[in-house]
């Protein structure tokens, strides 16, 4: 995501701290990444950038009013913004009735998914517009993101590095939403762009003629673009840097890409494969993934997972080694979908910085070779059909 502001940022996050790779998960905590600031503008050294909020005339409160109107489901609405109250420090203020003189979010039903970027008054509401037949919580969270002022990731400044825009195959009412958003100032961060947010359009939005409007530079991400099922993890964080970085007035220390839990100043928030106070130690394995660390030396390992699953596994070698990944076959989602459900696919984060979606594959029936940024790679396995499986093999690299 995406946000213009003038605020300051202290993130408080710190990296593993620099020793040999070890097998243990104490040790872990402790190992190499090779290179972990990344520093240039090729897709494989991914750049450093700004994350951007519309800042505007007028900035949101932590509470804010919604009402609804009929005939949308008003539980779903509430599942949605519910989710953003656990993870976030903003709370949610249902209304029976527009206020007068006051500012909030109006819910109405429409033909079509709008949402005005940012607060636009300090005194009325403002509407998020919602298609009833397709009621979508991921959807209604996007909208709900426009509205705090987080724009669409593929309008960022820099897109151009990351994807290609199709201008000749998108409906022309919607070009709009493709274009780069230049306004106001921007303050820096480290968070990469983020081919997995929420707030990114897939390969076949507002295509006129059924082809593609936009096409990730980097291929391994063209199934990973425009998923609408849950916020990502810098989703989450961009709307915790803006909105909520004040609210813990004694900072911690959080490990492995972790950082403070505005609602609860005493944890951090972890990237998934990681638990613990501090994010310091890895989630504990469930029996039928028999084991959550790989250690990948410069024989072949062959590597595969089938059936109902929801697997996380720590893939590690030497440091200053690589991993090479030889994606044999992929058979999960049988419907062949352009966006894997992130609820049912393979996802390999490959690249140094963990906090970035990983590239998803939920059917691949020729093979695909990947090559890890740093001698550590985190691979997800979630799948709720009986007859998914992935064959896979790993081996060192240099």
């Amino acid at each position: 995501p995406y946000i213009v502001t003038t605020a300051n940022f202290s993130s408080n996050e710190v990296y593993i701290k620099k020793r040999n790779i070890k097998r243990s998960i104490e040790e872990i905590n402790n190992f190499k990444y090779d290179n972990e600031i990344i520093d240039n503008l090729s897709i494989n050294n991914r750049k450093k950038r700004s994350i951007r909020i519309r800042l505007g005339k007028y900035r949101w409160t932590t509470l804010i009013d919604y009402y609804v109107y009929f005939p949308l489901n008003v539980f779903s609405i509430r599942r949605a913004l519910k989710i953003l109250e656990t993870a976030t420090c903003l709370r949610f203020k249902e209304e029976h009735s527009i206020k007068n003189c006051r500012s909030g979010l109006r819910f109405s039903a429409s033909s079509f998914y709008d949402s005005h970027l940012g607060r636009q008054t300090a005194n009325s509401y403002q509407n998020i517009e919602i298609v009833k037949e397709y009621f979508n919580e991921g959807m209604i969270l996007r909208m709900v993101l426009r509205a705090l002022g987080v724009i669409y990731e593929h309008t960022r400044v820099d897109r151009n590095y990351y994807v290609k825009v199709v201008e000749e195959n998108i409906k022309p009412f919607a070009k709009k939403y493709f274009e780069i958003y230049k306004k106001h100032v921007f303050t820096h961060c480290i968070i990469p762009y983020e081919y997995g947010s929420l707030m990114h359009f897939g390969m076949y939005n507002f295509s006129r003629n059924g082809g593609k409007t936009l096409i990730p530079r980097d291929r391994l991400y063209e199934n990973t673009i425009g998923q609408t099922d849950m916020l990502t993890f810098n989703d989450v964080r961009t709307l915790n840097w803006y909105y909520c970085s004040d609210v813990c007035k004694i900072k911690i220390r959080c490990k492995n890409h972790g950082y403070q839990n505005p609602n609860d100043c005493s944890r951090c928030i972890c990237i998934e494969g990681f638990v613990g106070d501090h994010c310091e130690k890895f989630a504990r394995t469930r029996p039928y993934c028999k084991t959550s660390e790989i250690f990948v030396t410069n024989e072949l390992v062959f590597f595969n997972i089938s059936g109902v699953k929801n697997c996380v596994y720590h893939v590690m070698t030497n440091s200053f080694s690589k991993i090479k990944i030889i994606l044999l076959k992929v058979r999960i989602d049988f419907l062949y979908p352009t966006t894997c459900s992130i609820g049912n696919t393979l996802e390999i984060k490959f690249l140094r910085d963990k906090t970035l979606a990983g590239a998803r594959f939920c059917h691949q029936k020729f093979s695909k070779f990947i090559k890890s940024q740093n001698n550590y790679v985190i691979i997800q396995y979630n799948s709720y059909n009986p007859k998914s499986y992935v064959h896979m093999y790993f081996k060192r690299s240099h």
